[in-house]
């Protein structure tokens, strides 16, 4: 599969979760992501706020929980159960993961993500979809990772300014690795302490893996040998388009969150447009880049 065969993947599996009040209030409280025909991944915290629970909840759910797939099929939910429980319990590692199984199909053309490990994170730019406070459509934002800490949960950190950082309502997103090409692992927390501090936490694919055994069937174990080098004339045109290729993801970005805010209609139109339109773009720019043998490291 190619490299935007495997992201175009990636969207179409980040899961949109809510959570129904007394009032008969619909709000979403976080993400989750398909991993395979029936099963989706989340943090047990998201599952607790999803049924209006306590957070360290111990013993599994049993009350059902709706989500849709925003990025394919959005407003299209379906229903879920828990079969998997790692309550809230810090600072045990492989804490605060769930596992769901969907009671009836996903939508059309919803499919699994592609699972990834490495023993070195540090400096890999990631992708992440979630949806903060006041942006139930979801905002994606972007950064790098660093190496684990004592928990073996791996830092992140937002580095463009200005754009969204990872924060609450991220919780339980896949988080794309730009030079694995795959899911590297799911956000789990944000930096909330320290003011100015744009940092949060992944729970590494690896850690999942351990913690829930059904997840091992798709987990894609990336070489640490570098491939094989370019000439001279090729590395060029590599860095030429993978330079190319960052400035169509910043616009998309851009024009993505900006959609957010717009409500009227003819404007949304041709913000759509524009999305549609960069899309296309970065398609044909990842394609040569796969031609070439060398996509983004």
């Amino acid at each position: 599969m190619s490299t935007e065969s495997y992201f175009q993947t990636f969207r179409t599996a980040i899961a949109r979760i809510y959570r129904t009040h007394t009032n008969g209030i619909t709000t979403v409280v976080g993400a989750g992501f398909l991993v395979d025909n029936r099963h989706i991944v989340t943090c047990a915290h998201v599952v607790t706020e999803a049924l209006g629970i306590s957070r360290n909840t111990q013993e599994p759910p049993t009350e059902t929980i709706e989500l849709d797939f925003p990025l394919i099929a959005p407003g299209q939910k379906v229903k879920a159960k828990v079969v998997f429980w790692q309550p809230v319990n810090p600072p045990q590692v492989g804490e605060d993961i769930a596992g769901l199984h969907l009671e009836d199909a996903p939508p059309t053309g919803v499919s699994g993500v592609q699972l990834v490990t490495s023993s070195d994170y540090w400096g890999h730019s990631f992708r992440i979809f979630g949806f903060p406070q006041g942006h139930d459509v979801g905002v994606w934002a972007t950064g790098e990772l660093r190496d684990a800490q004592a928990t073996e949960w791996i830092q992140m950190e937002a580095i463009q300014v200005p754009g969204y950082q990872v924060e609450p309502g991220f919780s339980g997103a896949p988080v794309w690795d730009d030079s694995l090409q795959g899911v590297a692992g799911m956000a789990i927390a944000a930096e909330r302490k320290r003011e100015g501090v744009k940092a949060a936490f992944m729970i590494p694919t690896k850690v999942l893996v351990q913690t829930w055994s059904l997840l091992s069937q798709g987990v894609q174990q990336q070489a640490t040998t570098p491939p094989q080098p370019l000439s001279r004339v090729q590395a060029i045109k590599a860095k030429e388009l993978n330079k190319r290729l960052e400035i169509l993801e910043s616009d998309f970005e851009a024009v993505y969150n900006q959609l957010n805010y717009t409500e009227n209609a003819q404007t949304r139109n041709n913000l759509q447009r524009q999305l549609e339109a960069i899309e296309q773009d970065m398609k044909k720019v990842e394609a040569q880049l796969n031609e070439l043998g060398h996509g983004r490291n």
